[in-house]
Formats: structure tokens, sequence, C-alpha cells
């Protein structure tokens, strides 16, 4: 398995080709999400003390119910899956600690932010998922976690001809 440096370093080299013959529709969009699937949300989040877990510094105990839901090489490490899978637990985690903030919030303050989320209809929702900078975004992050799986499946395979 590669090391943390050496996916940086893979995957920082290939994101100048992956813009020039992409073209993405949102630029900024793209090479943002292209950066947070190098070193934020990774396969390797599903292992506690990786690199990229590390890099969420005082936010890393985020990833620590994820370590345990999932192996490391499993469902983190298939193609466009893993990353939507991270997305949906990143999601649900958040969610629950907003919920957990709302309710204090309204408790000790009377702030009602349910009666404001309750106006978001679906056409406001799609249009989020549409926008190009959404749209490129998860495609970075997507390509981005295809190119960690590529080199670490040609990682392997050299150290196995060395043996």
């Amino acid at each position: 398995m590669a090391t943390g440096r050496t996916h940086d370093i893979v995957n920082l080299s290939f994101l100048p080709v992956a813009v020039y013959y992409l073209q993405p529709e949102s630029f900024s969009g793209f090479i943002s999400g292209y950066l947070v699937g190098t070193f934020l949300i990774t396969p390797d989040n599903d292992i506690y003390h990786s690199k990229p877990n590390r890099r969420w510094k005082f936010f890393r105990f985020l990833w620590y119910p994820y370590t345990k839901l999932f192996s490391h090489r499993g469902v983190s490490h298939l193609p466009i899956i893993g990353s939507f899978i991270k997305l949906i637990y990143l999601f649900i985690v958040l969610s629950i600690f907003a919920t957990f903030l709302i309710s204090i919030m309204h408790f000790f303050w009377g702030v009602s932010v349910m009666e404001n989320l309750k106006n978001i209809g679906k056409e406001e929702i799609f249009y989020i998922i549409k926008n190009p900078f959404v749209v490129s975004f998860l495609i970075g992050l997507v390509l981005a976690e295809i190119v960690h799986i590529i080199t670490d499946v040609v990682y392997s395979s050299i150290k196995k001809v060395l043996r």
C-alpha cells in the first residue's frame, strides 16, 4: 500500500492533466472537489490514524465511527460508491450534530431554526444539486478517489513483482 505522501504526490501530479483533458464546467468546483478528495475525504478514511484523518485535526473524531463500520480496502476503495458512502456518512453525522445544536439553541434561547428549514422545497434542493459548481466538485472528488485507488493497485502490484 502506498504511503499518504505518495498518494498526495501522485494525486497532485495528475490534477493538471485532469483539468486539461476534462475541461470542467466549473473550474473552481472541480479543483476544490479534487483537493478535498486528495487531502480530506479519501479511501483511507477507514483507518483512524491515517494521514487524511489526522488532517481533520479537532474534527478527526467524526471519522471514528466510520473506521469501526467499514474495514480497510472495503467499501471505501470502491470507485464512486466509496465517495458517496463517505459523503452520506458525513451528511448523517453532521445532521445529527446540527440537530443537537438546533435543539440547544431552541431550548436555551428560543431560536426556531426548524421553521425556516421547513420552507425549503424540492426545487431549491434540485437547484443546489444541479449547480455546475456542485457537479464539478463531485466529479473532482470521485476522480481523486479513482487516482488514489489506481495508485494503491499499481503500488501493490509493483511490490509483488519485486518480491
